[in-house]
């Protein structure tokens, strides 16, 4: 009876002990606050919107103060050279998209970080699909009409983009590949000035986000199709359906943080974003972009890198592109 008692006591001072001790220790998934969304682009874009979208949820979830920085320049290689260097905390998260993390690896001979090497996925939260569009007044109504067009006049057969070292730069060649021909690229600064040339008709055909150009179709601008694998609205066709099933891209936004950051860390703040993505609001807001919402977990946002770079590096590779 002694035995047991004494047993007892010892199992009860070892609790005490550790509960003491225990409670000073901080946790395997602990995140010292305030924790930052890093957007390398300039507040009010569509990368930007969605990262406050995401913060204001996380808030609540994690229990923390969560606040979005942006830090722009050089094509959003500044802030994600920024992110690089922060320490692997979980305190510091970056948005990043193929631009930062598929093209500019290829393009650039000298880059400041790597993606594998200094950064680890966390999650996605945001695809958008690619359309390709002409002028109203365009002879040309779908994609086979496109194709055809291409065939027929390949010394006028040239498309705009966004930017040059965009992906719609490089999906326009894929379509350009579909015809057989080697369409001559013409780089706009930005959305608004490509939308702008196609409503004046200063350019037969434009390539970028379907969310960039939705708003002027069909009145300024026809959309011929869009590039993912389901409508975004009922008047227009994708390209699969269209008989172009190789014509197919798909741009997004995805979470990713300094790469020594530990595992439960990165799990604990992925769960948490797919959980705030995810939320019916959030989702709707997404929507209403133009584009879907969408989380995942690490790993599955890692395999999605990794399909991009199969899907595209051989075709910016084989355009010759090269960044300055």
């Amino acid at each position: 009876m002694r035995s047991l008692f004494t047993r007892l006591c010892v199992v009860v001072i070892i609790a005490a002990v550790v509960g003491l001790f225990g409670a000073g220790v901080p946790s395997a998934q602990e995140i010292k606050g305030p924790i930052k969304i890093v957007v390398p682009y300039p507040a009010g874009g569509g990368s930007d919107v969605v990262a406050r979208l995401i913060a204001d949820k996380l808030k609540d979830s994690l229990g923390q103060t969560v606040i979005v920085e942006n830090k722009p320049g050089a094509g959003g290689r500044i802030g994600t050279e920024y992110v690089k260097g922060q320490p692997a905390d979980g305190a510091t998260m970056l948005v990043v998209n193929p631009a930062l993390f598929v093209v500019a690896p290829v393009v650039f001979s000298k880059l400041a970080y790597d993606p594998d090497a200094d950064f680890a996925p966390v999650s996605l939260i945001q695809n958008y699909q690619f359309c390709a569009s002409v002028p109203p007044s365009s002879p040309i109504k779908d994609v086979k009409g496109l194709i055809e067009w291409i065939k027929k006049n390949p010394n006028q057969a040239n498309y705009g983009s966004p930017a040059a070292g965009s992906l719609p730069h490089f999906f326009g060649l894929m379509i350009g590949k579909a015809a057989g021909v080697e369409m001559v690229h013409s780089s706009y600064n930005g959305s608004g000035p490509l939308a702008t040339a196609l409503i004046g008709n200063q350019i037969p055909i434009g390539v970028d986000a379907y969310d960039a150009q939705s708003a002027y179709h069909p009145d300024k601008i026809r959309i011929l199709a869009t590039a993912g694998a389901a409508r975004k609205r009922p008047d227009i066709p994708t390209f699969k359906e269209q008989g172009f099933p190789e014509i197919e891209g798909v741009g997004w936004n995805a979470i990713v943080v300094p790469s020594k950051t530990p595992k439960p860390v990165i799990d604990k703040l992925s769960a948490a974003i797919v959980k705030a993505v995810t939320s019916p609001d959030v989702a709707e807001k997404i929507q209403g972009l133009g584009s879907d919402a969408v989380g995942t977990t690490p790993e599955q946002c890692a395999a999605v890198f990794k399909k991009d770079r199969e899907r595209w590096v051989p075709i910016i590779k084989a355009s010759g592109f090269k960044a300055e």
